[in-house]
């Protein structure tokens, strides 16, 4: 199964506190794009045009996602983040990669995706969460960032 997959230039715009991945913080939004993810991709206007347009049970747009959790336990800061979903009407809809960005930050930085590796059909009435494509970790977290703690 295709994994959630972090943006090279998603650590140096957390750094560069573009960046409030906080519950009640920056607000995020899923998309789903026709293309493979493309590793230099840094901001949501870098794929844009990659974009479902509104059929067959997508809305051109995408989905907010809210953060359900942000906790620090033991070095460790966690962030729990709701799954996206979309259920196909009509014709369905098809797609290949799922792209997460902060549609806060100035730029509308991108934080990560899935990329499924081939186009993913979605029929009427089939929900892309219930069919486990674009299902977050909403137990363990999204995103998550270890270090040693101090003693």
């Amino acid at each position: 199964m295709a994994r959630f997959a972090f943006y090279p230039s998603f650590l140096a715009a957390l750094f560069d506190e573009k960046h409030a991945i906080k519950a009640g913080g920056d607000t995020l939004k899923a998309r789903l794009i026709s293309t493979a993810l493309d590793p230099t991709d840094e901001e949501w206007a870098d794929l844009s045009a990659d974009e479902l347009a509104t059929s067959g049970g997508y809305t051109a747009g995408g989905v907010t996602c809210s953060v359900t959790s942000a906790t620090t336990a033991n070095g460790v800061f966690t962030v729990v983040i709701a799954s996206p979903s979309w259920t196909g009407s009509g014709a369905g809809f098809t797609f290949r990669s799922l792209v997460l960005f902060n549609d806060s930050a100035p730029n509308d930085e991108l934080i990560g995706g899935i990329d499924f590796g081939r186009s993913i059909p979605i029929a009427a009435s089939e929900n892309t969460k219930t069919l486990n494509y674009t299902s977050f970790d909403e137990v363990n977290g999204l995103i998550i960032f270890g270090v040693d703690a101090v003693e």
